[in-house]
């Protein structure tokens, strides 16, 4: 039975039920927990701890306020203990522990156990079980990780979710394209581009579904907006790969297979034949230009925000 639920995903929240805990409203203790619970089942020094979350205050203070904040964590996770006499917090006098238990519910590690089972299988290879494991881990994503805090360590972790995201979204897309489940797909292929509008591949996917669907004009149209993307966000024209699976559609030379053939279909040469593979230096090396520009944005955006500032234009 769960107890209590922790959302770390958009907003931080932490229920009982659908009631909000009013326990833990000290910003410190909070932002404690949300530590503990990205590194759970990991014991943590308190040296460690007291350094990172008090780091300007004297070392002997510092532990002080990190006791402070753990009893107020203890006193928020006590509907842990007393629903089924789980203590979810080990404190130790050298190290602390936040243990995953079934009577503590927490989005992220929902997430994260979803992703593990899918480690390692092609999107268009994985089972109904999995695939269904997979919506329902980019369903918990209501936003990005704690939204509006901008410590170091929390947009690592912001980032790291994002990359996993994309990536079951990725998955996703794929399943449906090769089962032509053209709307889906679509849907999963759109969420990418809100995350990043630049990444090449998803216009090549959902290029794909619109043929599938059969609306061969939105296809072409999907290619034009990547055209028109990838110039104004990285200067860049589109990769050979794209611009042949453009071609082919345009001149209606693209095929695909079977919906229970478990594989992505590729655009068709002149001869009729499936065209090899082609290099994608081109594609990794914008992949890296905006990845690079990115992060330099969201540190300038990082910086501003905790400076209380408007960014300034480059």
């Amino acid at each position: 039975m769960v107890a209590l639920t922790v959302r770390l995903f958009g907003r931080f929240g932490i229920f009982c039920g659908d009631q909000a805990n009013p326990a833990l409203n000290n910003r410190a203790a909070r932002e404690l927990l949300c530590y503990l619970v990205l590194h759970r089942n990991h014991p943590q020094r308190r040296e460690t701890l007291a350094d990172l979350f008090w780091e300007d205050s004297p070392p002997e203070q510092a532990r002080k306020y990190l006791r402070q904040a753990l009893w107020r964590i203890q006193s928020a996770l006590r509907p842990v203990a007393d629903c089924g006499g789980v203590q979810a917090l080990e404190v130790d006098p050298e190290w602390i522990q936040l243990n995953s238990c079934d009577q503590l519910q927490v989005d992220v590690a929902q997430f994260e156990e979803a992703m593990r089972c899918c480690h390692g299988i092609p999107g268009a290879q994985l089972d109904d079980i999995a695939r269904r494991r997979l919506e329902d881990a980019v369903g918990l994503y209501r936003g990005d990780l704690l939204e509006g805090w901008y410590q170091d360590w929390c947009v690592v972790e912001r980032e790291r979710f994002q990359n996993e995201l994309l990536d079951a979204l990725e998955k996703l897309v794929c399943w449906c394209e090769s089962r032509h489940d053209s709307e889906r797909g679509l849907a999963h292929a759109k969420r990418m581009l809100a995350l990043d509008p630049a990444r090449e591949q998803v216009y090549r996917h959902m290029m794909q579904l619109h043929v599938l669907a059969g609306n061969r004009t939105q296809a072409l149209r999907e290619f034009q907006r990547c055209e028109r993307v990838l110039m104004q966000e990285l200067g860049v024209n589109p990769s050979q790969q794209t611009r042949a699976l453009y071609e082919s559609i345009r001149d209606g030379r693209a095929a695909s297979p079977g919906p229970d053939s478990g594989v992505s279909w590729a655009p068709a040469s002149a001869s009729g034949s499936p065209l090899e593979p082609l290099p994608a230096l081109d594609e990794l090396l914008k992949r890296a230009l905006h990845l690079f520009a990115g992060i330099e944005t969201r540190f300038r955006q990082d910086i501003a925000a905790a400076a209380g500032r408007p960014i300034e234009p480059d």
